[in-house]
C-alpha cells in the first residue's frame, strides 16, 4: 500500500495523550482514548494490506503472522527483559508473583483476560502494574487471529457482503459495549467482543474505500474543501475526547464513537493538501508516530516502577522526565530493535524464529518459576504487616450473603455480626464500602455486649431513601431500591438502632482532586452537577433520618474518615526499602494534611452539623483517632490503619473501638 505520512502523525496524536494521561496530568483526562485511535488505525492498515494481497492472489496467512511477529514481538520482548531486574530488586513477593503471572499472560497474548480478572484499568493499584498496557496488544493479536481467517472464508462472497457482515458485527459490538459499560465495565474495557467495533471501524473504512473507489483515492473523488471540512471535523472529535472525557466516561461505549469516528474521518480525508494532513504530516508528528509503538511499550513500566519506588505520588518534574524518557527509549528501541527485525534481508525467517523463541522461552520459564515460588519471599525480610488481610475480616465475610435483594451478581453484603446466636437484631449498619470496612470493630462490640447486628451495604451506594447514585453518564435504581429494602428490614424486625456509614465527600465533592464524582439524583431532579447533588444529599439525608426516627429508631451517623492521597497498603509495603529512622518521617510526609482533609469534608460536614442540631441524631466524629493539628496519619511504623486510600484496614477499624462503644452506650 502507498505510504501516508499523516497516518504516522495520527499515531503520534494517539500515543502522546495516553502517556500524559498515565502520567496523571488531568488536562489530558481523556488521554486513554489514544488506544481507541490505535485500534482504528490498526483495523484500517491491516485490512488494506490483506485486501491488497488477496486481490493480487499473493496473501499468505503464514507471511501475515510473520510480519505481525516482526512488528510486535522484538520490541515487546526487549522491554519485558529490561523490566526483570527492576522487578526482582524493587518488588515485594506478592507484587513479583503478580508481575510474573502477567509475563506469562503477555507471552500467550491473553494479558487482557488476566487484567480483566484481577483489576480495573482506572484503579489506583493498576498504576503499579508494569505490563498493564499490554492488554491492548492482546486485543489486537486476538483480532489478528480471527480477522484474516474471516476474510479468507468470505472472500468469494464479494466485498459488498463482507462489508455488510462486518457492519453487523460492529453494530452488535458497539451496543454490547454500551450495555456492558453499565453492567460489566471491566469485561467491556478489556476484552475483544466489546472492543471489536473500534478495529472494525478502520476495517470497514478500508473495505468501503477499496470497494467504492478501488485504487483511486477518496480525496481524488471529492473536492478539497470537502476533505478539509471533514478532516477538521475528525480532528475536533479526537481532541474533544482527549480533553473532555475522564475516568467517569464509560469506555468503550457509544461515547467511544466520538474519537473513533474522528480518527476514521482523518484516515479518509486528511491529505498533504489540507490543514490536518499538513499538521499530522509534519516532521515532529511523523517522527513521534514512527516510534509510537516502542514509546507506548516503555511508558507504563517507567511510570509503574517510579510509583513503586516513591513513598508518595511522584513529583510533576519526575513525571515530565519520565515522559521524555519514554520517547527517548522509544527512539532507541525503534532504531535498534524494531527496524532491524523488520528487515528480512538483515534477519531471515529462520534467524527470526531463533531470535524470538529464545527470549520467549526464557521469559516463560522466569514467569512460571517465579509464580510457583510465590515471588521468592526469601529475597526480603521484615516486610511490614499487610493489615488489610486478617482472620477477623475473613470470618466476618464468611457470614455475608450477597443475595440480600434476591439478585445474584450485585455484591450486596448482608452480614450477621456480634453474637449471631441471638435471635433479635439490635443494630443495623447500612452504607457503601466504608461500612464494610468498620465491620471488625462492630463485630467485636457486638460479641462483648452479647448482641446481634446486621450489615447491609453495596459499594458506591449511599444508604439514603428516595435518592439514587449516578456515576458519569449512567443512572440506575439499584441504590434507591436497596435503601427502601433496608428501611423495611428495620421496620419488619423492629430494630431500634442503625448506623449510617459512607464516604460522604464522594457524593458531594468527588475525590480530593475533585475527580470521579458520584452524583445523587431523584425522580424529579436528575441533573448531573455538583450543586444539584449537594442539594439532593441534604434533602435525602434529612428525609432518611426523619423517617427512621418516626418509627422509633435511634440513628447513628459516622463521620467520614480522612481520605488519603495514596494507597495505604502500598505505602506500608514500600517502607521495607527504607531505614527504620526514616519510616516515621515518610509516613508523616505521605499522610494528608489536616487542612486538606477538612477542606475536602467541609461541605458534607456543614450539612451534618446543621441536621444534627435540627434532628438530634448521634453524630460520631472520628478525626481524633487519625489526626493531630497538622496531619491525619496512615498509622504507625508497622501497621497501617488504611487498606487503600480511603478504606480502613482491620487495624484501623479496631482503632475506633472506644469512640463507637461509648457512642452506643448513650443509647
Amino acid at each position: 500500500m502507498k505510504y501516508r505520512k499523516e497516518i504516522d502523525g495520527l499515531r503520534a496524536l494517539a500515543v502522546l495523550p495516553v502517556i500524559l494521561f498515565h502520567a496523571g496530568f488531568t488536562t489530558f483526562s481523556g488521554g486513554f482514548v489514544g488506544v481507541d485511535i490505535f485500534f482504528v488505525i490498526s483495523g484500517y492498515l491491516i485490512t488494506t494490506i490483506i485486501v491488497d494481497e488477496m486481490e493480487k492472489g499473493s496473501f499468505s496467512l503464514l507471511n501475515f503472522y510473520e510480519r505481525r511477529a516482526r512488528r510486535i514481538l522484538p520490541a515487546l520482548l526487549f522491554v519485558m527483559l529490561c523490566t526483570l531486574p527492576f522487578a526482582w530488586f524493587w518488588m515485594l513477593p506478592q507484587d513479583l508473583k503478580m508481575f510474573s503471572e502477567s509475563i506469562v499472560a503477555v507471552l500467550l497474548f491473553v494479558s487482557n483476560v488476566l487484567f480483566y480478572l484481577t483489576s480495573g484499568y482506572f484503579d489506583t493499584a493498576s498504576e503499579l502494574k508494569p505490563l498493564l498496557h499490554t492488554w491492548s496488544l492482546a486485543v489486537e493479536e486476538q483480532y489478528y487471529v480471527l480477522f484474516p481467517i474471516f476474510l479468507m472464508l468470505t472472500w468469494k462472497l464479494g466485498k459488498k457482503w463482507i462489508i455488510s457482515l462486518l457492519l453487523l458485527v460492529a453494530i452488535v459490538s458497539v451496543f454490547a459495549a454500551q450495555w456492558g459499560s453499565k453492567n460489566h465495565p471491566d469485561f467491556t474495557f478489556f476484552l475483544l467482543p466489546t472492543r471489536g467495533f473500534e478495529l472494525l471501524i478502520g476495517a470497514l473504512i478500508s473495505l468501503y474505500i477499496n470497494y467504492k473507489f478501488g485504487v483511486i483515492s477518496v480525496n481524488q473523488s471529492v473536492s478539497q474543501s470537502f476533505s478539509q471540512s471533514f478532516s477538521l471535523a475528525g480532528l475536533a472529535l479526537v481532541l474533544y475526547a482527549i480533553f473532555a472525557f475522564d475516568s467517569n466516561t464509560p469506555s468503550p461505549s457509544l461515547y467511544t464513537l466520538i474519537p473513533t469516528i474522528g480518527a476514521g474521518l482523518i484516515l479518509v480525508f486528511a491529505n498533504t493538501k489540507n490543514l490536518v494532513g499538513k499538521l499530522l504530516g509534519s516532521k515532529l508528528f511523523v517522527g513521534i508516530g514512527l516510534i509510537s509503538y516502542s514509546t507506548y511499550l516503555w511508558h507504563q513500566p517507567l511510570f509503574s516502577f517510579a510509583r513503586l519506588r516513591t513513598y508518595g505520588i511522584p513529583s510533576t518534574i519526575i513525571l515530565i522526565i519520565l515522559c521524555f524518557a519514554s520517547v527517548a527509549l522509544g527512539y532507541i528501541s525503534w532504531k535498534y530493535i524494531e527496524n532491524p527485525y523488520r528487515n528480512k534481508k538483515l534477519i531471515s525467517s529462520k534467524k527470526l524464529l531463533i531470535l524470538l523463541v529464545t527470549p520467549v522461552l526464557f521469559l516463560m520459564a522466569v514467569g512460571l518459576i517465579t509464580y510457583s515460588e510465590e515471588g521468592f519471599p526469601k529475597r526480603v525480610t521484615g516486610i511490614p504487616e499487610k493489615s488489610s488481610e486478617s482472620i477477623i475480616g475473613t470470618k466476618i465475610r464468611e457470614k455475608c450473603d450477597v443475595n440480600f435483594d434476591g439478585k445474584t451478581g450485585m455484591n450486596i453484603d448482608f452480614c450477621s455480626l456480634g453474637d449471631t446466636n441471638k435471635t433479635n437484631v439490635t443494630l443495623a449498619i447500612f452504607g457503601d464500602s466504608h461500612s464494610e470496612a468498620i465491620l471488625p470493630v462492630l463485630d467485636k462490640i457486638g460479641k462483648e455486649r452479647h448482641e446481634k447486628y446486621s450489615h447491609i451495604a453495596l459499594g458506591g451506594c449511599v444508604p439514603f431513601l428516595n435518592v439514587d447514585v449516578a456515576r458519569g453518564s449512567w443512572k440506575s435504581k439499584t441504590c434507591e431500591n436497596l435503601a427502601t429494602k433496608e428501611y423495611n428490614f428495620v421496620k419488619d424486625n423492629k430494630i431500634k438502632n442503625i448506623f449510617l456509614v459512607g464516604r460522604w465527600s464522594l457524593y458531594t465533592d468527588g475525590n480530593y482532586d475533585k475527580s470521579r464524582i458520584y452524583y445523587l439524583v431523584t425522580n424529579d431532579n436528575s441533573k448531573l452537577d455538583q450543586s444539584t447533588t449537594r442539594l439532593n444529599f441534604e434533602k435525602s439525608l434529612k428525609n432518611t433520618i426523619k423517617k427512621y426516627q418516626d418509627i422509633g429508631v435511634n440513628v447513628f451517623l459516622l463521620a467520614q474518615i480522612p481520605q488519603q492521597k495514596i494507597d495505604g497498603d502500598s505505602l506500608y509495603k514500600k517502607l521495607y526499602w527504607f531505614n527504620e529512622e526514616h519510616k516515621s518521617e515518610i509516613i508523616k510526609l505521605a499522610s494528608i494534611s489536616k487542612s486538606e482533609h477538612l477542606a475536602l469534608q467541609a461541605y458534607n460536614r456543614s450539612v451534618l452539623s446543621k441536621l444534627q442540631n435540627e434532628l438530634k441524631f448521634t453524630y460520631i466524629d472520628v478525626d481524633n483517632q487519625f489526626c493531630d493539628n497538622e496531619k491525619c496519619y496512615f498509622g504507625d511504623e508497622t501497621t497501617s490503619k488504611y487498606r487503600d486510600a480511603d478504606h480502613l484496614s482491620v487495624s484501623g477499624s479496631l482503632s475506633l473501638y472506644n469512640v463507637l462503644n461509648s457512642s452506643i452506650d448513650t443509647h
